[in-house]
This record gives C-alpha cells, structure tokens and sequence, in this order.
C-alpha cells in the first residue's frame, strides 16, 4: 500500500499553512484524506469519527491541521485505538496569539488559563508536534515542556501555483500585506512613510491594528500610503508583481521574534527584495545584504534609510532578491519543506 494520511481536524482547507503542506505531500506521493469537520464539538466530534472510521485502513498516520487545537484528544484516541502516529501542527498557540501577542485576553483570567491547558495538552498528546521556526521550538519547550525529540521543522514555505515570478510594471514603491496583528508592526510602516513623502507605500489586507494605523497616518497627514482591503491570491500575486520592495514584520511583541511569516516566503517565490525584522527566526533562513535585508525591530528610521537606498540602487535591490528566489525555489518550495514531516510517517 503507497503512503497515505488522515488530515484531520476543524482546520480550514483553504488557509495558506494547510495548502501548502497537502500540497507537499501530496507532491512526494502520499495520499491525503481530508477528513474536516466545522461546527460545535460534539457535533463535529461525530462527523470526524464516522469517516475516520470509513477510511481508518487506508492510512498510516494523522495530521491534525490549524487551526486543530482542540481535535488532538480525539486524534490521539483514534490513533492509539488503530495504530497510527498523531502529528499535530500547532503553528501557533492560542495561549501566544491571544494573551501573548493581541493582548485581547487578560493574562491571570480563567480563559488564559484555560488556553494555556488546551495547548499544553495538544503538546502533551501528539506523537509529534510540527513548528514553523527553530525558534518557535524552543519557545514551545520553555513555555510548554515541549520535548525537541518530538518536533518536526515545516517551514512555511510558499504556494508556488499561485506567487510566481511576473512580467508586470512596477507601480509600487513599497508594499506590505498581512492581518494587522500586533506582531507586524504595521505602524512602524506608517511611521517610516512619513520620513519618505516621495515614496509611494501601499498596504495590503485587514486586521486588529488596521484602524489605529489608519488614524495615525491621518494625523500625520500622509498622502503617499494607500490601504486596500484583502484580496484574492491572483490579485495579491499581481499587487506585490507591481512593487519594487515588499516589507515583513517589525514588531515588537515575542510572537514577532519567532515566525517567519507567509508574506516573506510569497515574496522570496516572486523575486522581491525583501525587508524584515533581525529576530531569532529570521535568521534562521535569511542572511541580511545576501538574501534580503534585516534591521532592528521596530526601527523606522533604520527602515527609511534601507528603503530609500535600495529604491535608488536597482542592482543590488536586484542583486539581493535574485539570491532570496533562489533560498526559495532551493529549500522552500512545498514539496521541500514536509521532508522532515515525510521522513518520520515512514517511520516504523
């Protein structure tokens, strides 16, 4: 029988961390059963177990996908019961993302903790545990107990069907795109146009942090930035096409110093220079001035400097981006980046 998985879970199909690795497994000849369930738990419990069990000998492991938090018990189960290893990708915990990074839960409160058990416990039960980032490991080890025996590195990697090199005008001085979640920095954006009126930004998506970057780059009077809402991939692989330097993260929570977020790899796929915070993550992949350019977190000043000097040199801005497409199309295209995921479902 040819390798097969159980993708198992409330994830959501359609989200960039669940299509490309589907999309890696399936490029290396596994056999993916998507077994996903919407709806409250119990009701969802049910439907997860009536096609696990309609397929459960088709397949030599599960993966819970993300967002899958609270899945892993009943993937745990069902792995014990039939023989199969559990993989469970957290990405990102709730614990990190809601108390940690948004800061939207109060960190003594029962629903901290209650996230915080969830987590762990997921950690606890899984054969192993996938991380995006070494650094996101050794997070998940300190604040969790999290063996490094039981993690697998899947670095995010990009959708290579979609962000691609294109032929197309460049319209666009600087772009961004990205969900306005604290990590991002989003205002250190806004605060970097102000230092280049000449320079044309535009900022692409939706999110926690939107209104409030708006409101300053209202205050501050800025004409040279554009805020556009999401948009569907095509477009959005259009809208990054058209700049001439595509921005990261820069900010300043601890989320921030441990992913290395979709956008940097969709732009690296698309052959753009890219700017990014200097963090613990970053580095893992990125060499700053050889294949992108790193600066302080959260330093605009530094960011309007690098921008406005890379705009003026076209070589090197050209230079470094030629070197980031091939960090990409080497090591991170989505066939690539499960090699470690494929290597351990082989496993007896």
């Amino acid at each position: 029988m040819s390798k097969a998985v159980c993708y198992f879970g409330s994830y959501d199909p359609d989200y960039a961390r669940n299509r490309i690795i589907v999309k890696g497994l399936k490029a290396n000849g596994v056999k993916v059963y998507q077994c996903q369930a919407s709806g409250l738990i119990f009701s969802r419990y049910l439907k997860l177990l009536k096609y696990f069990i309609k397929y459960k000998d088709q397949y030599h492991a599960i993966i819970v996908g993300f967002p899958g938090h609270y899945d892993v018990p009943l993937a745990f189960i069902l792995g014990k019961l039939f023989g199969k290893k559990t993989f469970y990708d957290i990405f990102t915990s709730t614990y990190e993302t809601y108390v940690l990074d948004r800061e939207v839960i109060k960190k003594d409160s029962f629903r901290s903790r209650f996230f915080y058990f969830i987590d762990w416990l997921g950690l606890k039960l899984a054969d192993y545990v996938i991380i995006d980032t070494l650094a996101h490991g050794r997070f998940y080890d300190k604040l969790y107990g999290l063996n490094s025996k039981k993690q697998i590195l899947i670095y995010v990697g990009s959708d290579i069907d979609y962000f691609y090199p294109r032929k197309l005008k460049e319209e666009t001085d600087v772009l961004f795109y990205g969900s306005y979640q604290p990590l991002q920095g989003a205002d250190v954006i806004i605060k970097t146009a102000s230092l280049l009126p000449n320079v044309k930004f535009k900022m692409i998506g939706k999110g926690q942090t939107r209104a409030n970057c708006e409101a300053l780059a209202k205050k501050l009077r800025l004409a040279n930035v554009e805020f556009i809402n999401w948009l569907p991939l095509e477009k959005l692989a259009q809208e990054i096409s058209k700049s001439k330097v595509a921005l990261g993260i820069f900010g300043s929570s601890i989320k921030t110093s441990l992913v290395i977020p979709n956008k940097i790899y969709d732009y690296l796929a698309m052959g753009k220079l890219v700017i990014t915070a200097n963090t613990q993550a970053s580095k893992e992949l990125l060499k700053s001035g050889i294949n992108a350019v790193l600066i302080p977190t959260g330093d605009f000043s530094v960011l309007a400097g690098e921008i406005d000097e890379l705009l003026r040199n076209s070589a090197l801005r050209q230079k470094i981006a030629d070197n980031g497409y091939v960090l990409l199309r080497s090591e991170l295209k989505p066939n690539l980046v499960i090699r470690d995921l494929i290597s351990k479902i082989d496993e007896r």
